[in-house]
């Protein structure tokens, strides 16, 4: 059976093979010494992306869902008013919360494990969920479903870093792995609309059918991960509990848990409530804290490893994150919505949105069969925000959201806002976790996902307050013009920022490079 080596040429990768942190396909022999590292046939390489895209095609479908499912399931449960934005954010709390916190257990164990069983569990409560009458029970689950759900991403990112060689390869399957994800915002409100059309009482709901079909995708899809997924052969490390960082992780996650919460609340009761102040100030003195906190630790202890600040646009890529996810957020669900009150049925108002997935897939084809597109990625990046900024701008001019004015201004503005906001997303994905080190995949992956998420909560949160600067809500296409404009200039000022601290990499000189895999072949 063939298999592909890994590059010689790159010192980036040869420290990331110590023995504490293995690929799932590393040999160790001895204590510390690593014998061979290799990566599997091409066949299994497949194999494994299709599995990891599957997991996060269901991870997303079952969240972008609940744009369809939060009436019914509101009026199924009996939840009062001033809780039903707990149907949503009871999941993406924790979820955000918990993302960074499995990246550094898949970096320190087996990302393979943390993967399998937590998307296996993920499967276990959907198919609880949905035999759920009472609504905090249903709050409960949907929590513990975050904090499973969030096992997914950062297991994936590490395992993609062990199964494909550093370069292009890698490079495409992180897009592949990306595009998945939009694919399934798109179809998974069309999916959850047909669902939906399930029109009988009590247990044969249509929104529980909904969890039980998530759950008969993820079990099978978990036990193929069980078996195919290889597992990693590590030398026993007897400190590896102490280089969690606990504190860390404690500090992060309440940081993360409380600004999310707080927006919440704030969206929920009032910007001027206590539910919305008391958490943000808490949360605002967390997030220094835990960098500070990060500071006094090495590499090997620290959750966050401050090497990684000195990676070349580590930093630069992680704050753009804090906008992607929430340019999306902040057009779907209003244009849900203003769809119904259209007249739209909620299959049609669902297939109305297919133009943003279609056209953010196709794109993110162009990228795995032309990588060079993104190779050098601060002006493909700051032409696709501009492209999305367009969007937002050509929507702010629409005489309505159905009739002629969908196609005349929506519809385009879909097509390539969303073309644009893909094209970054995948720049962005692909920067960051090329440019870091294989062995901090699973913690860079989260910290990457943290950002992308709370740009969501943080774009939610916003809008909700602009939807009721005048009298209607989304009746009154005022408020949705005013939602659009702070977006334009929200994208415009974090593309801004981006193009200042952006720095190009150069690339290594040929000569150090065939110096360094001189350097490396003897022990290889």
């Amino acid at each position: 059976m063939s298999v592909t080596a890994r590059s010689a040429a790159s010192p980036d990768l040869e420290k990331s093979l110590d023995s504490s942190c293995p690929s799932p396909t590393e040999t160790v022999v001895g204590d510390n010494q690593l014998e061979k590292d290799i990566y599997p046939p091409r066949r299994k390489q497949y194999v494994v992306l299709l599995i990891l895209s599957l997991s996060y095609f269901i991870d997303v479908l079952s969240a972008s869902a609940f744009a369809v499912f939060a009436a019914p399931i509101t009026t199924s449960l009996n939840i009062v008013f001033e809780q039903q934005s707990w149907i949503i954010t009871s999941y993406s709390l924790t979820f955000a919360s918990f993302l960074l916190f499995w990246g550094r257990v898949s970096d320190l164990f087996s990302a393979s494990a943390v993967f399998t069983y937590g998307f296996l569990t993920f499967g276990a409560l959907s198919l609880a969920i949905s035999f759920l009458t009472n609504p905090y029970a249903f709050y409960a689950l949907r929590a513990l479903s975050g904090v499973a759900g969030a096992a997914l991403v950062p297991s994936a990112y590490r395992l993609i870093a062990a199964t494909f060689p550093e370069g292009r390869a890698r490079a495409r399957a992180y897009t592949f792995y990306g595009m998945t994800g939009s694919m399934a915002n798109s179809l998974g409100t069309v999916l959850a609309g047909v669902v939906g059309l399930i029109d009988k009482p009590g247990q044969m709901e249509g929104w529980r059918w909904f969890f039980r079909l998530t759950a008969a995708l993820a079990f099978p899809v978990g036990a193929a991960a069980l078996v195919l997924i290889p597992r990693a052969h590590a030398a026993k490390e007897t400190h590896r509990l102490r280089r969690l960082d606990l504190p860390g992780v404690a500090v992060m996650l309440s940081a993360v848990l409380l600004l999310i919460l707080a927006l919440t609340l704030g969206a929920t009761y009032g910007w001027h409530s206590a539910g919305f102040i008391a958490p943000l100030v808490i949360s605002v003195i967390a997030f220094p804290a835990f960098f500070w906190w990060e500071t006094r630790l090495d590499d090997a202890h620290a959750l966050l490893p401050p090497s990684l600040w000195a990676v070349p646009n580590f930093a630069a890529f992680l704050a753009f994150a804090l906008v992607i996810l929430g340019w999306w957020a902040s057009n779907f669900l209003p244009f849900i919505q203003m769809f119904l009150l259209g007249g739209d049925s909620m299959v049609l108002a669902s297939v109305r949105t297919l133009p943003e997935g279609a056209a953010a897939m196709a794109c993110s084809i162009a990228m795995i069969v032309f990588p060079g597109i993104i190779s050098s990625p601060r002006w493909p990046i700051c032409i696709a925000m501009l492209l999305a900024a367009g969007a937002n701008l050509l929507w702010t001019f629409a005489p309505e959201v159905v009739g002629k004015g969908y196609w005349t201004h929506v519809f385009p503005g879909m097509l390539f806002g969303s073309a644009g906001n893909q094209v970054a997303l995948i720049a962005t994905l692909v920067g960051v976790m090329a440019a870091c080190p294989a062995h901090m995949a699973g913690v860079v992956g989260g910290a990457l996902q943290t950002a992308m998420h709370t740009s969501t909560v943080v774009a939610l949160a916003i809008q909700a307050g602009l939807l009721t600067t005048a009298p209607g809500g989304l009746e009154n296409f005022t408020n949705f013009r005013a939602s659009m404009y702070f977006e334009l200039g929200w994208v415009l000022l974090w593309l801004l920022g981006f193009m200042v601290f952006y720095r190009r990499v150069r690339p290594a000189p040929k000569d150090s490079e065939a110096g360094v895999a001189n350097e490396a072949a003897p022990g290889r």
